[in-house]
């Protein structure tokens, strides 16, 4: 009699979130794990500059072990996504580490939703998950950008091709402000078939410290592609951004950067395939890369890297890559130390393997009676 009695009551729980065809209750799920080497001598776990993905030297180790829900409802929807591994560890906030996303929605209008909360960053080329991306590796654009960031999006998704998003945030790579003011993003994509997308976004705001000597505004600007020709799959974006009262010359000056990378992957098989990334990234005031030292003083990032790797799928919801990746900053910069030698360049391997449910369905409401 209790087991009907449990069973009656998740069919009634069930039922109250059925009142239409479009309701779902949704689990997201992945676990990621790899091994890597680098020629970069650092000490033993320390995590090695410019990589969010497999960061730790010569270990066995955990990139990422989520798990989420999202509801979507006719006229409500969100999400909440914890995490844990080195990924969030590299790279997410100190208060927040463990949250990866956690946000609540509103439909205005048919098509347009307002939501609030949490949210990963609306801007970059990659995703910082290796399931997301051609590579497990990410650029070191990528590295350097922002991640995450809390405020409200209002977005418009009433087109099968073309959606549009605004929002407003605390900052740059921020869940807590750093001051009293805001910054404001939009983002485009346009599909102009089932194989080519384009995709546009930019954030602008005051990022310097409340009480900072000059203000610095940053401008943040994203584009990038994808395109699909049969076993063929490119993706290819940049960056351009500018702050002003950042430069490293003259301090009322503005600084500049830019960056761009371009993936390749070609598929033997649905299964096998092999994928090659060529990446530039030119930070020389170091307003978002930090500055390293070098003979003449301080200077900001530049480099280049090309990373290659192969990737198995034994099924659509896994893989196994094996991936080398170079980079090397530009001459001088001896950033790197390789048997107690300082240089600028550094060799590094990877394997991955990671298994996933991006929308697993819990909860779906039946058609509606005619």
């Amino acid at each position: 009699m209790m087991k009907r009695r449990i069973l009656l009551c998740l069919a009634c729980l069930a039922g109250s979130f059925s009142l239409d065809a479009q309701d779902i209750l949704s689990l997201n799920a992945y676990f990621d794990s790899y091994t890597a080497y680098f020629t970069d001598d650092l000490p033993l776990n320390e995590f090695q500059q410019f990589t969010t993905v497999s960061p730790r030297d010569n270990q066995i180790g955990i990139n990422a072990m989520q798990l989420g829900a999202r509801l979507d409802h006719e006229f409500v929807r969100g999400a909440i996504t914890l995490h844990y591994g080195d990924i969030a560890k590299a790279t997410w906030s100190e208060e927040f580490q463990a949250i990866q996303e956690g946000w609540a929605g509103i439909r205005v209008l048919d098509g347009l939703w307002l939501d609030a909360g949490f949210f990963v960053t609306h801007v970059g080329t990659e995703s910082f998950l290796p399931k997301n991306n051609l590579l497990s590796s990410t650029a070191v654009a990528t590295y350097i950008g922002p991640f995450y960031q809390a405020g409200a999006r209002l977005s418009w998704e009433g087109s099968e091709r073309f959606t549009a998003a605004l929002h407003v945030i605390n900052g740059y790579n921020q869940f807590l402000d750093r001051n009293k003011a805001k910054s404001f993003g939009i983002s485009f994509t346009y599909s102009f078939d089932n194989d080519l997308a384009l995709t546009y976004t930019n954030m602008h705001g005051r990022e310097s410290e409340e009480n900072a000597v000059r203000d610095q505004y940053l401008s943040y600007h994203n584009l990038y592609g994808s395109w699909t020709y049969g076993r063929w799959q490119l993706i290819a974006g940049g960056d351009y951004a500018w702050q002003t009262n950042s430069s490293l010359d003259d301090p009322e000056e503005a600084a500049r950067m830019f960056n761009f990378l371009t993936t390749v992957r070609y598929g033997f098989t649905d299964k096998l395939s092999a994928t090659g990334r060529f990446e530039v990234y030119n930070d020389p005031d170091g307003f978002l890369s930090g500055t390293f030292t070098e003979a003449g003083g301080n200077a900001g990032l530049e480099m280049t890297g090309y990373t290659a790797g192969v990737e198995y799928r034994p099924a659509a919801i896994s893989f196994l890559r094996a991936e080398t990746r170079y980079i090397r900053t530009r001459d001088g910069l001896d950033i790197f130390t390789d048997d107690e030698t300082s240089g600028n360049e550094r060799w590094e391997f990877m394997v991955t393997i990671g298994i996933y449910l991006d929308k697993y369905s819990l909860i779906r409401s039946a058609e509606p009676n005619p």
